[in-house]
């Protein structure tokens, strides 16, 4: 239970248990699991599940994470030719997991455009403003 002490106090039992963490999450993400379900399967929050899998991809050298990612888009390769004919069937199923697939792809190749979010910024000057205005209408209603 009790490994030996390091020198910065912690224990090589917790940093061996939470390199283990990070390597199943990494497997159950490489299976096609999703954070949600790696999260039930490990008895973690999903956003727990995301974090080792993101702090074991940080620690997979460069090169192995291209091969990684050349495997997985073989892999997705791999899935859509199979199912090709069931989509040019017009299988809607079949149509949906390709859409499903396709969507992978871009994901891990980089070729979704960043989405763009617009922010409204809310100024004191405007919250005051809008308060004023309020106090106007009540004041009319008022009269």
């Amino acid at each position: 239970m009790g490994g030996r002490i390091l020198s910065n106090g912690k224990r090589e039992s917790a940093k061996l248990e939470v390199a283990n963490k990070r390597a199943t999450a990494l497997e159950l993400r490489l299976q096609g699991m999703t954070y949600r379900q790696i999260g039930d399967a490990m008895g973690i929050a999903d956003s727990s599940a995301h974090d080792l899998v993101t702090a074991a991809l940080r620690e997979i050298p460069a090169p192995g994470v291209e091969l990684l990612r050349r495997e997985q888009g073989e892999t997705l390769r791999l899935m859509l030719r199979h199912l090709w004919p069931r989509i040019e069937r017009g299988e809607p199923r079949a149509i949906e997991v390709g859409v499903r697939i396709l969507e992978r792809q871009a994901k891990l190749l980089g070729l979704d455009a960043p989405a763009v979010k617009q922010v409204e910024v809310i100024t004191k000057e405007a919250i005051e403003a809008a308060i004023l205005d309020l106090e106007r209408e009540i004041a009319e209603l008022e009269e």
